[in-house]
């Protein structure tokens, strides 16, 4: 036992120093919506806007960062990029929110005056410093364990994540309590300083402690050749100028073609089963994610939070999902040993149709409590229902990544395997654009309309999302069995 915890050392080591940048990352989205309401005084529909553009570019700017970091830099240097990104951004957004003002108009469209630019410019940095991180951590949990220790060092890494979550949460929460919204500058001023712990930490002690499963130290470099342009130069190298004419005066339908004529019948098969399930992820993602967008908007209007002894923040129901997702995660693992045992499969198939039919039934409760407050019935509703709410989502979104990163895992040939997470982590960006376009419907005293869906109430909106679900629950349910057969797992299990 004491030989196995030597070996995860490193992993161990860089999974504590991502707790500072998942930290402050997640305690920022806690209060994210807020911060647009009542510092910046966005309007609703602003500020829904605002945030699925800020994390559509967030998820998409990874894939850019990626290429770069591999490229040019090394794994120690890009996470340091990536500390440093972060902790001048909460610099600026420490800035930005003491410029606050008491009473503002709402706004409806983006003023750039100094307070909102210098906001602006905090989130760019943010988005550059969590990009450069996230993926430098990941490099470097991939890299100093072997093929059979990377489910454990990520299985380490994951819960270790979302302890830094919490504390992010609680953060915000102890220093903002309910409404001191005038706080906000002294949170940003808090990470600053737990971000330099971070950085101080991380050059200090990766030399002595970032070291393999073999207790060497860790390789820094990145591949001096991207399998990409090997292949790619491999190809170019084996045909004839001609022909090289020929193709860069292709448009793009032939090229497109060209490349599909290339493929084996079975590697066309997996290609269009990975991307009807981008599409599923998409509309997955658009309902999950209205946790930190619509359902904020809900519980700071629709809840009671007042408990006579205390009220309960709203930023402080954000603690919910990681805390869930923590102590699931556990569980989870303990129960696909017991599966195993009994040799009972839960495959990726049956784990994402699991995962939508929760999700459809938690939108689907929010429908009906929706239903009873739009006809007066009810003023508040208890908190009671958003804790189960989350709980619900945390299943299923365990249930969910499982299955994503499996699908990938699956899918995805060695040589292209960044490619293909690549588009994995675009379905995020695509889906958070989504999102905020329809939150920003989040039902206010006039009626509207989302895809010419009549929205005049919340039972209206929330059923917006059960439609969606339902449809894709089905299309999935379906064809199950064709995607399955199109897979060509027997031939991955040959590999």
């Amino acid at each position: 036992m004491g030989k196995n915890r030597e070996n995860m050392r490193g992993t161990y080591f860089i999974s504590s120093i991502s707790t500072t940048t998942f930290l402050v990352e997640y305690g920022i989205s806690s209060i994210f919506t807020l911060f647009l309401l009542y510092v910046l005084d966005f309007s609703i529909p602003l500020t829904s806007h605002v945030y699925g553009y800020y994390y559509g570019f967030a998820y998409l700017l990874p894939i850019l960062i990626g290429y770069i970091s591999d490229k040019y830099l090394n794994k120690s240097t890009s996470l340091t990029i990536g500390f440093l990104s972060m902790i001048i951004s909460q610099v600026i957004l420490c800035f930005s929110a003491s410029l606050d003002a008491p009473i503002n108009p709402i706004q409806d469209t983006i003023v750039f005056n100094l307070q909102n630019t210098t906001y602006f410019i905090g989130l760019m940095f943010l988005a550059l410093g969590t990009s450069f991180s996230s993926l430098s951590i990941m490099h470097i949990i991939n890299s100093i364990n072997n093929k059979s220790s990377r489910v454990k060092g990520f299985s380490i890494y994951y819960p270790i994540l979302n302890i830094g979550i919490l504390i992010g949460v609680i953060i915000t929460t102890v220093v903002v309590g309910d409404e001191n919204y005038d706080l906000f500058e002294w949170i940003f001023f808090i990470f600053t300083i737990i971000l330099i712990i971070g950085l101080i930490s991380f050059r200090l002690g990766k030399n002595k402690y970032l070291v393999d499963n073999d207790g060497n130290p860790m390789k820094d470099n990145y591949p001096n050749e991207d399998p990409m342009n090997k292949e790619r130069s491999n190809f170019f190298a084996n045909i004839s100028r001609e022909n090289t004419f020929k193709i860069e005066k292709l448009n793009f339908k032939q090229r497109i073609k060209l490349f599909r004529d290339s493929l084996t019948q079975h590697e066309k098969d997996r290609l269009t089963v990975f991307f009807i399930f981008l599409m599923i992820i998409i509309f997955y993602r658009i309902a999950y994610s209205q946790s930190s967008i619509s359902l904020i908007f809900f519980i700071d209007t629709y809840v009671q939070r007042d408990l006579s002894f205390y009220t309960i923040p709203v930023q402080m129901f954000s603690m919910l999902n990681p805390m869930f997702i923590l102590i699931l995660g556990f569980i989870f693992i303990k129960v696909n040993d017991k599966l195993e045992e009994k040799k009972i499969e839960l495959n990726f198939m049956k784990r994402t149709i699991l995962a939508l039919l929760i999700i459809l039934l938690c939108y689907t409760i929010l429908t009906v409590i929706g239903y009873y407050i739009d006809i007066g019935s009810v003023d508040k509703i208890s908190v009671i229902w958003i804790v189960v709410f989350e709980f619900f989502i945390a299943v299923s979104e365990i249930l969910f990544s499982i299955a994503g990163y499996s699908l990938v895992g699956n899918l995805a040939p060695e040589k292209y395997n960044s490619l293909f997470f690549g588009f994995f982590l675009a379905t995020r960006s695509i889906a958070m654009f989504l999102s905020g376009f329809i939150s920003s419907h989040f039902p206010q005293e006039e009626a509207d309309f989302i895809f010419n869906l009549p929205i005049n109430g919340l039972m209206t909106f929330f059923i917006t999302f059960v439609i969606i679900i339902t449809i894709t629950a089905l299309v999935l349910i379906i064809n199950r069995k064709k995607l399955i057969e199109k897979m060509h797992l027997e031939d991955l299990n040959s590999e």
